[in-house]
């Protein structure tokens, strides 16, 4: 009997130095493991920031025309990466017709000369244009030959136009000016925009091309 309650003696002091050890030491120290849990850190939700604003820049102010046409010159077509010799096209351009209603035209630009060549960049700040090639004079009626490219600036590869003119075009207006100068002419419904212009001639007296733009525009 003695030794039973030995045995209990033993097991209630261990398990009175157990109780002292998980739970009366981290009660005073306030740590009491596996009643509760220390209170967890909370982590703020990530509020995007604004991007800061951007200014918008101030455009450019395009100056007016005055109505006093510019004179384009020629330059080396090694700019635009054109080889110089002459290019022959088998191409023939329709007759060109006039603008539609009464629109009187004005000289925005011009081109002058005989021999071929390339033309610097000019731009053209309206929404129609047009081309007048009836100054073009030959004094050989065998062999004559124009051709004038209009070209994108911005994309060489782009040909908005070919004027030709042969032989059978210089005969049929032999004589006729009046006639010349409402044909030979072309019309372009496009512009803000910039171009050159690539002539080829052989047996040409001499040519004097127009750029051409609506009066209306003439101050704007």
């Amino acid at each position: 009997m003695t030794k039973k309650q030995d045995f209990l003696y033993v097991v209630l002091a261990i398990a009175v130095v157990l109780v002292m050890a998980l739970v009366l030491k981290p009660a005073a120290t306030g740590e009491l493991p596996g009643l509760w849990e220390p209170e967890s850190t909370v982590t703020p939700i990530w509020t995007p920031s604004m991007p800061p604003a951007t200014t918008v820049p101030t455009p450019t102010p395009v100056p007016t025309w005055d109505g006093k046409p510019q004179t384009i010159g020629f330059i080396d077509p090694a700019v635009y990466q054109i080889p110089s010799e002459e290019i022959h096209l088998n191409l023939t351009a329709p007759p060109a017709g006039t603008a539609p209603g009464t629109t009187r035209w004005v000289t925005y630009a011009t081109i002058n000369g005989q021999w071929s060549g390339t033309t610097g960049i000019v731009r053209v700040p309206f929404p129609m244009w047009r081309l007048d090639y009836s100054d073009t004079t030959t004094t050989n009626d065998e062999i004559p030959f124009f051709n004038c490219q209009v070209v994108d600036a911005q994309d060489p590869n782009r040909l908005i136009k070919i004027v030709t003119l042969r032989l059978p075009e210089f005969i049929a207006m032999k004589g006729k000016p009046d006639l010349k100068k409402e044909q030979w002419v072309h019309t372009f419904y496009e512009g803000n925009h910039d171009y050159y212009f690539v002539i080829n001639t052989r047996c040409i007296d001499s040519y004097h091309l127009k750029i051409q733009v609506p009066e209306t525009y003439v101050g704007t």
